[in-house]
């Protein structure tokens, strides 16, 4: 027996599968404690610091049992915690080629992220509490590939999903599993295993998409680059419902709020206009929104008020 979901959208069930957490120093740009604006930021932003969860959702949308992202792979749930600094030059090439060529900048953006922990594990034994087993998985889609949305693809080098096609977009593949890539930021930061060790025992299995597809019933995959050359947002649609399930394209509702926050990205021009995108998509509040970092993966909804133009967001209570 399947837990209640997460949320319905009309036929269609969703549910969160939590794998981990992790923690950065807060960047600027949040409203202050003080401040009306910060309620909706309450759950993940306290002591200084900026708490991400991280995990997939699962989609089942007739006899199809879609899982979105894969987490970030197995841990003892104990916090890893990485002995490097801002200067270190390979934190500095990430940064680089993030969108930060300049070194000052940089370090001021590596900054917020070098100061981190991370968890993770929980996978498996969140997907078995929702009435799921790693064989029940009739397709993974995959956001991106960063190390925290393919971790358990595949578990002591072999596919974890083994009855499931997996998918991501064409120029996420060709960029991640080119021969050239490097993993190194990954590896300092947070010890990730490299993309193209976790991708290769799935690679028989493995059918990327070009752009925009239709991938099941109600289950559309929308080409969003920016954060990646690749990047997706997932549409789900039944009768007079939505819900965008947003990858990386958006971490925290405050991207949505302010067009002036950093996002990041290979393409920062780029990822700007995605989230431009999606603020206009679904500005009249009637489109559920979620991400694979929002807390406890729960949805919410984005509303427009008076010129000039202001957004807010609101969670929605879950079931």
């Amino acid at each position: 027996m399947t837990a209640p979901p997460l949320v319905r959208i009309g036929d269609i069930d969703i549910w969160a599968v939590l794998d981990g957490h992790m923690t950065v120093a807060q960047p600027a740009g949040f409203p202050a404690e003080d401040d009306p604006e910060f309620a909706v930021h309450a759950e993940y932003l306290h002591d200084g610091r900026w708490h991400l969860d991280i995990g997939g959702f699962v989609v089942r949308t007739g006899d199809r049992v879609v899982l979105i992202d894969a987490g970030s792979g197995p841990g003892d749930g104990e916090p890893f915690v990485p002995a490097v600094d801002e200067s270190d030059p390979t934190l500095l090439r990430w940064a680089a080629d993030n969108g930060h060529p300049d070194p000052d900048a940089a370090r001021a953006v590596l900054r917020t992220i070098v100061q981190t922990d991370l968890r993770t594990g929980s996978f498996g034994a969140s997907l078995a509490a929702l009435g799921f087993q790693p064989d029940d998985v009739t397709d993974v889609l995959l956001s991106h590939l960063h190390f925290d949305h393919i971790g358990w693809l595949s578990v002591d080098g072999k596919p974890y999903f083994p009855n499931a096609v997996v998918r991501c977009e064409r120029h996420d593949a060709e960029y991640f599993l080119a021969p050239d890539f490097d993993d190194g930021f990954y590896r300092v930061l947070w010890n990730a295993m490299p993309t193209s060790e976790r991708m290769a025992p799935v690679l028989a299995q493995f059918e990327p998409w070009d752009e925009d597809a239709a991938i099941a019933p109600g289950l559309d995959c929308v080409y969003a680059p920016g954060h990646t050359p690749g990047s997706a947002i997932f549409s789900i649609t039944s009768g007079s419902e939505r819900a965008l399930i947003l990858g990386d394209s958006v971490h925290c509702p405050q991207e949505l709020m302010d067009p002036d926050f950093f996002g990041g990205g290979v393409d920062i021009a780029q990822a700007d206009a995605t989230r431009e995108r999606i603020r206009r998509d679904a500005e009249d509040g009637a489109t559920l929104l979620s991400a694979p970092h929002f807390p406890r993966l729960q949805f919410g909804r984005l509303r427009v008020g008076d010129r000039p133009r202001r957004w807010s967001f609101e969670w929605v209570p879950a079931g």
